[in-house]
């Protein structure tokens, strides 16, 4: 008998018991809707923790701090870190670069400013440098490509500090003048303030003002003395030459006796996180998977009661020539088909589930080939274990016991 005729009867089998199936594949449903939604959600918090810390960014730096003991030290103005410093540490094996901490991510640079009219006003001040196309205003105009070029001494505010220096009528600072540390800078556009997600952020979040990169870094530093990265080698162990950079900082640091210097081993922190999120997955789905377990005892049920139901027909058929190994597909494929049809229906609810929530998150959630796989490797998986043995204890059944 051709597979194609079996599994034809398989559906028609199934089919015939719309009621008894739809229940049997209603805990199936649950689970691989439940698998995939929790899938979906772990993967695009991976996807979206990965862009947002650079986990896949990551380029054999390691970033070291130097901390004061007094704050007079950060009032006289002096480098935590000194290029006597940087030098010698560059002489060390396995260090391939030292330089001093520049805030940049994906090409854009940031840096920690304060607008002299507004003052501290509680936020964390980063200024956004641009060598392009700004963020949309509510008045006025964008900084242009052509502020770049033209290195035009211009600024766009964002909404609150606006108000903090006019509060009435904020837009008539089109146009005007604010200092930076004493620099003029003409006001061309007011944005709107920046949105906090409140679960992950980054210091675009903390925006409140965007200049041309080339004009501010013409009048401000946008080193941080304090921190520096050390880049290095393809081959090196990243603890030994860290133990080595501490060691010689401890010994040799040009500020060794007013502070103290710190490393921040961000390759422990990508496996740690990457652990960690893996792990939260893996833990979460494994509740979804009970709900499996018992839709595949549901299916073993079912398939137990369809075989005692057609008893003549097995008979018929197993008399008319057929095989133990034909009857055995047959009941097999019904399994198969039940929970493969359940594994569908249940991808596109946990589908739907996990887009639902994306919507009230900063993460999207996409079908990516990893969740379709899954759920039908799992549908598949189910199917056959749990109508194993059902489908065996037909094929063994005597014929003329059968066709009595």
């Amino acid at each position: 008998m051709r597979f194609s005729e079996v599994w034809k009867t398989a559906i028609k089998a199934i089919g015939k018991n719309k009621r008894r199936s739809f229940l049997t594949m209603i805990g199936l449903v649950i689970g691989i809707s439940a698998v995939i939604t929790i899938f979906s959600i772990g993967r695009g918090f991976e996807n979206y923790a990965s862009e947002l810390i650079g986990l896949d960014q990551f380029d054999g730096s390691i970033e070291f701090n130097f901390s004061a003991k007094s704050n007079d030290f950060y009032d006289s103005n002096l480098d935590g870190f000194t290029e006597e410093d940087i030098n010698r540490l560059k002489s060390i094996k396995g260090v391939s670069d030292v330089a001093y901490y520049s805030d940049g991510k994906n090409g854009v640079k940031y840096n920690d400013q304060t607008i002299d009219e507004v003052g501290n006003d509680g936020r964390w001040n980063s200024f956004k440098l641009l060598k392009g196309n700004g963020s949309e205003v509510i008045y006025g105009r964008s900084i242009k490509e052509s502020d770049y070029l033209n290195e035009n001494k211009v600024i766009v505010i964002d909404e609150v500090a606006a108000k903090a220096i006019r509060k009435e009528y904020p837009a008539t600072l089109i146009g005007e003048s604010i200092t930076l540390q004493g620099q003029l800078f003409e006001v061309v556009g007011i944005m709107e303030e920046r949105e906090n997600s409140g679960i992950m952020t980054t210091q675009e979040d903390y925006v409140v003002a965007e200049v041309p990169e080339n004009v501010y870094e013409s009048y401000f530093s946008t080193e941080y003395r304090d921190v520096i990265m050390v880049k290095l080698t393809e081959n090196a162990i990243v603890k030994d030459v860290t133990e080595k950079i501490e060691k010689d900082l401890e010994d040799y640091g040009s500020n060794k006796e007013l502070g103290k210097y710190t490393s921040q081993d961000l390759a422990g922190q990508v496996d740690q996180i990457r652990t960690l999120l893996m792990g939260i997955t893996i833990l979460v789905s494994t509740i979804g998977g009970i709900s499996l377990f018992i839709s595949g005892i549901g299916v073993m049920n079912m398939i137990y009661i369809s075989v005692s139901e057609r008893t003549k027909e097995i008979g018929v058929r197993r008399a008319m020539g057929g095989t133990k190994n034909n009857i055995m597909m047959q009941f097999l494929l019904e399994g198969i088909t039940l929970t493969l049809l359940g594994g569908i229906i249940g991808y596109a609810f946990g589908m739907l589930f996990a887009q639902g929530i994306s919507m009230v998150t900063p993460f999207s959630v996409k079908p990516d080939l990893f969740t379709i796989l899954l759920a039908l490797g799992l549908s598949v998986a189910i199917g056959i274990i749990f109508s194993w043995l059902p489908a065996k204890s037909a094929s063994k059944k005597d014929i003329v016991n059968l066709l009595r």
